[in-house]
């Protein structure tokens, strides 16, 4: 049965490098999907569902930006090929929103178009 979508904001495939810190140790690991409010992060070590931690990456003209996120769901690697960590984004910054929100856009009119 498929996950009931509770998403309020479109999300767009983007493979962004992402950095945190989880358990003292400093990880590098990479986006699968983006929106406004928060993103998909490939991994299979990851904190807790409602541990926050800092997000650093680089999106857009935008160059390591940081931001806090909130841990919303997992996949753990035994239940799925695609481990990971949901996140929601904790106060992002206006201008990463509205860079986020122009990679949206634009990733949804070339679908229209048929190209994406």
């Amino acid at each position: 049965m498929a996950r009931t979508e509770r998403r309020s904001t479109k999300r767009v495939p983007a493979k962004y490098e992402i950095n945190f810190i989880h358990e003292g140790d400093y990880l590098i690991s990479f986006s699968k999907d983006i929106s406004v409010d928060g993103m998909f992060v490939q991994t299979d070590n990851f904190p807790n569902v409602g541990d926050t931690t800092k997000l650093t990456f680089s999106i857009g003209d935008l160059d390591k930006v940081s931001v806090d996120a909130k841990v919303v769901w997992v996949n753990d690697v035994e239940s799925t090929k695609d481990a990971g960590m949901g996140v929601q984004f904790v106060d992002p910054p206006d201008h990463l929103k509205e860079t986020i929100l122009k990679i949206v856009k634009r990733v949804a009119v070339l679908e229209r178009q048929g190209v994406a």
